[in-house]
């Protein structure tokens, strides 16, 4: 077993098995409600999700206690929080991904075995946790083709997803207003962008810009944006997507989600 922190995966480490002890669902939900006196229920008062926490149970193995040790600050290395919050991926879930994720407590290592002949094991439990959204995201985010109208259905997932478009302006073009239909929501970004710049509408890390076609941003969009509203896509339910002409290239992505 394994996971992958930061690009690095444990597998690679000489000696280490981590094994997931825990996976969470509704990372960090909780529920606040207070009892209503005299009636048989309860006043729903709000719900939060504040992180996803996975626990692993770390085994270091080796030859000698040196080369345990060794093994065990490799290990530690990949933790350090001194590298700031790293993407999470598992063995066995390798499709999704957990963003800014930090080691969460101490860890405390104890000696399972510690015999020359036998071996030489540390073993620990260690926690991860989310430090953002606890919601896990793809691995390789999907990228669909865009025409003037294309129907799309969202098919990953299991709740809301809050998608990103990117519209190239074609030269004829340029100046013009842009309008972006997603459902039953609609855009309009007044002015568009100059020839063969791209507006990039990212509903997901809430973030609007005029870029380049190799992505450096060349300008906010948040002043000339006719709503601040997010559209949604959920599985299972087709959406029509249209926008404007004068596009050379435009893609959605789903930016499936998955808690």
């Amino acid at each position: 077993m394994s996971f992958t922190l930061g690009g690095v995966d444990t597998a690679t480490l000489a000696g280490v098995t981590a094994t997931l002890n825990e996976w969470p669902s509704l990372g960090g939900l909780t529920i606040e409600s207070t009892e209503i006196p005299g009636h048989d229920g309860r006043h729903f008062g709000g719900s939060t999700r504040t992180v996803a926490s996975f626990e692993f149970d770390v085994l270091i193995e080796g030859d000698t206690p040196t080369e345990t040790g060794e093994r065990r600050d490799a290990f530690v290395a990949l933790l350090d929080p001194s590298r700031g919050p790293q993407p999470l991926t598992l063995e066995t879930d390798s499709a999704w991904e957990y963003r800014d994720v930090l080691v969460a407590e101490e860890i405390n290592w104890s000696r399972l075995t510690w015999e020359p002949g036998i071996g030489f094991t540390l073993r620990a439990d260690v926690t991860l946790e989310t430090q953002a959204d606890p919601s896990a995201r793809e691995s390789e985010p999907q990228r669909v083709s865009i025409g003037r109208e294309t129907t799309f259905t969202l098919d990953k997932g299991n709740t809301v997803a809050r998608p990103r478009f990117t519209f190239e302006v074609a030269s004829a073009s340029g100046g013009n207003d842009v309008t972006i239909t997603i459902g039953d929501f609609s855009i309009t970004i007044e002015g568009g962008a100059g020839a063969g710049e791209v507006i990039d509408l990212d509903w997901d890390a809430m973030e609007f810009y005029r870029t380049t076609q190799g992505g450096s941003r060349l300008g906010s969009l948040v002043q000339r944006m006719s709503t601040y509203e997010r559209p949604a896509l959920r599985r299972g339910e087709p959406v029509e997507v249209t926008r404007t002409a004068g596009a050379s290239r435009a893609y959605l992505y789903p930016n499936a989600r998955r808690i």
